[in-house]
C-alpha cells in the first residue's frame, strides 16, 4: 500500500483533469446545474489531496484525533 504522501500526485491529476473538463464544459456552454457535480467533485478530490499532503505536518485538535482520549471507567 502507498504511504499517503505518495497519493498525492494522483490526487493533483484527477483535480487538474477534473479542472480541464468543467472548463471544456463551461465553454461548451453547458448550465450551471450540470457543472455542480464536477465542481462538487474538484472540490472533494482537492480537499483530499491537501489533507494527504499535510497529514504528518499538521497538528490535529482532539476533537478529531484520538489526543487526549481516555478509556471509560467500568463499574464491575
Amino acid at each position: 500500500m502507498a504511504a499517503m504522501k505518495e497519493l498525492v500526485p494522483e490526487y493533483r491529476a484527477a483535480s487538474a483533469k477534473l479542472a480541464m473538463r468543467i472548463s471544456e464544459k463551461k465553454a461548451a456552454g453547458v448550465s450551471p446545474a450540470e457543472l455542480r457535480p464536477l465542481q462538487e467533485a474538484l472540490r472533494d478530490v482537492r480537499e483530499v489531496q491537501r489533507l494527504l499532503d499535510g497529514y504528518y505536518e499538521v497538528p490535529r485538535s482532539a476533537g478529531i484525533a484520538a489526543v487526549g482520549w481516555k478509556a471509560r471507567k467500568i463499574n464491575d
